[in-house]
């Protein structure tokens, strides 16, 4: 009774909160000020109202303490890993939630090279996590994303992330053995072997999989707080090769074909205005530092003299300026074994309508695999965003049409406030093909963009003023397109709040989906909104 009556002075509701939270956090992991609030309650696209609290628990015992207070408070809790994501899924959407800070759970648990497995917090970075399985001759199968220096374990399954190790081993879900997981009510669950009494998180499959169902939630099941992956022999010997097309049709055949043979560790293109604006958007610091560190992962000091050299002597102008591009890594135990695969993809390449460029892409990103994430703004300051759609790699055309038909019907709104598009592509094993048109527009950065991205280079760029219009011409088109890719039948990783992917699904698919969710979170507290629950 007196709980209900707090709750008509939202005052006296938040202050009750903090009282009690304050019994189990520290001061300094209780956040109130609009400042703090503000910053980590947007992501790389979506501002709204902030969250009314900010919390950092330290320890798993914390995290289960604050969940349960919060809940019965009838507060949501929206964790928030790295804040490298666009599609709102950690964005509150009513007044009385709290962000729960998950970068002080950042901890690794176990290295186990007897049993081949790694448990970590999912508070840590993809980069904590690989620097410190550097040395043992063992990783995990995915082992990050290019924004990996800020992204997180945790942030990665929730929102099924891919690059590193992807084009071989698939997504970061599929490299996940188990996770432990902190409901709502407190209470904690563990998926996988770990389930069993006395058991260790070795294995994925004992019984239904339960560690599938808290992946690619955007955690509206409850909030990951360890998680356990495979390790896999590191791989002594690695090479790429780049090559350009005229066209999307060749260049995807291309992918799609090494995809399917199982060449690639890494495979990724851009169309020629993404190119462009990567040029443009690097400074000759940066090419110094990137040609160092492509220098010392060579090996040898003569293969470090040559590959510098390579690079070096390549500059910026290795693509033609109207050709778009497709960059493949490959990584063997053997260098035989590596220039087989180089080859392979050599033999695929000499039957479509591509050439040989240098490999200087693949070289640098392989280098210096978790650098700034200066690249989450344009060359000039200008605000960005992508989408994409991932699909079998039958529908690859069908998706470009797809996505140049929204474009085309949006052509006014897009000369109008000046908006470049690019594309981003990708392969994902042997199974699919992600299509990611990227935007560029004129506006102010938001409070995200000044934390993350590097303040030498902030200070280089000429910004925009605020063009709330041209922002909001971006949410319709891109809008438009989620709705166009929904209609064909694509899918998407990181839903969050911004794909429909209530609409699309089977209705017995979400009818048991919102089942699950009533059992685990009856109050709906935990992240709500993603999903469409």
């Amino acid at each position: 009774m007196e709980l209900m009556m707090m709750q008509s002075n939202p005052a006296d509701k938040l202050a009750a909160l903090i009282e009690e939270l304050s019994a189990v956090l520290s001061p300094q992991s209780i956040q109130s000020d609009l400042s703090s609030r503000t910053l980590m309650s947007q992501d790389v696209f979506c501002k709204k109202e902030p969250a009314a609290l900010v919390v950092k628990p330290e320890t798993v015992k914390q995290l289960a303490s604050l969940m349960q207070i919060s809940t019965k408070h009838g507060y949501a809790a929206l964790p928030r890993g790295g804040g490298m994501s666009y599609t709102q899924g950690y964005v509150p959407v009513q007044q009385n939630s709290i962000i729960v800070d998950m970068s002080a759970l950042d901890q690794l648990i176990e290295i186990n090279t007897d049993d081949m497995y790694v448990t970590v917090q999912c508070g840590c970075s993809w980069e904590k996590l690989h620097k410190a399985l550097d040395g043992t001759g063992f990783r995990t199968p995915f082992w990050g994303t290019l924004s990996g220096r800020y992204a997180t374990v945790g942030g990665g399954l929730s929102q099924n992330s891919i690059f590193w190790g992807s084009g071989q081993h698939g997504f970061a879900v599929d490299s996940v053995l188990s996770v432990e997981v902190v409901l709502a009510s407190g209470h904690i669950i563990r998926t996988g072997s770990a389930g069993q009494l006395h058991a260790t998180p070795f294995a994925r499959h004992f019984g239904p999989d339960l560690t599938g169902l808290f992946c690619c939630d955007n955690s509206a099941f409850g909030i990951k707080a360890t998680a356990t992956f495979r390790l896999i022999p590191s791989l002594k010997y690695h090479d790429g090769l780049s090559f350009s097309a005229s066209s999307f049709a060749a260049l995807s055949s291309l992918m799609s074909e090494a995809s399917k043979q199982g060449l690639i560790s890494e495979c990724f293109g851009f169309d020629p205005f993404l190119q462009a604006q990567r040029m443009q958007r690097e400074s000759l610091g940066k090419d110094v530092k990137s040609l160092l560190g492509v220098m010392k992962s060579a090996g040898s000091l003569s293969k470090a003299i040559k590959s510098g050299t390579k690079v070096a002597l390549a500059g910026r102008n290795f693509v033609e300026a109207e050709s778009w591009s497709a960059h493949f890594m490959v990584e063997d135990r053997t260098e035989a074994g590596m220039q087989h695969k180089l080859q392979a993809i050599e033999a695929i390449a000499s039957k479509l309508d591509v050439k040989a460029i240098e490999n200087s892409i693949p070289k640098i990103l392989r280098a210096n695999p978790f650098g700034p994430v200066n690249n989450m703004i344009g060359p000039q300051g200008e605000r960005w965003v992508p989408v994409h759609a991932v699909v079998p790699h039958s529908k690859t055309q069908q998706a470009y049409q797809v996505t140049e038909q929204v474009f085309s019907e949006n052509s006014e709104l897009i000369e109008k406030f000046n908006i470049g598009i690019g594309y981003l592509v990708a392969t994902v094993s042997s199974m699919a093909f992600v299509l990611e048109p990227v935007f560029f527009w004129p506006d102010e950065l938001n409070e995200l963009h000044k934390h993350a991205v590097e303040t030498s280079h902030l200070k280089r760029l000429k910004g925009f003023p605020p063009n709330p219009e041209a922002t909001k011409a971006m949410e319709k088109i891109r809008a438009d397109l989620v709705l166009a890719y929904s209609q064909q039948g694509f899918i998407h990783m990181q839903i969050g709040k911004s794909y429909r992917f209530k609409e699309g699904l089977a209705a017995e698919n979400f009818e048991l989906l919102k089942a699950i969710k009533q059992h685990l979170d009856p109050t709906s507290s935990m992240n709500p909104g993603c999903l469409g629950l």
